[in-house]
């Protein structure tokens, strides 16, 4: 079969050549080899984000107490120390998340 002469990436149209799934094994068009396919992919960042979520939460909860008890009773340093224990929660989700995700695939 001839692809069409103005295709830029053929594959990106379902056209190129299918490759198995790493975890499933489905003949998937569009992928690279040892890919994974969407639902592969969609299981991984459901599992990755459900460990990085309890990650993140089991070394907030004592930065938070730590904050709570060490901070003076001043409101610009209960601001400060609330900033601080949000950012180090977001961080250290992505961080987590990023890391399970290499490590299950």
């Amino acid at each position: 079969m001839l692809l069409r002469p103005n295709s830029p990436a053929p594959w990106l149209s379902g056209l190129g050549p299918s490759h198995p799934c790493a975890k499933c094994g489905v003949d998937t068009a569009g992928i690279a080899i040892g890919g994974l396919c969407r639902d592969c992919t969609r299981l991984l960042e459901r599992r990755a984000g459900k460990t990085a979520r309890l990650v993140a939460i089991g070394t907030t909860a004592p930065l938070a107490v730590y904050v709570a008890l060490a901070l003076p009773v001043e409101r610009t340093a209960r601001l400060v120390g609330a900033a601080s224990v949000l950012l180090w929660y977001v961080l250290t989700f992505l961080i987590a998340k990023r890391v399970t995700l290499e490590w299950l695939k």
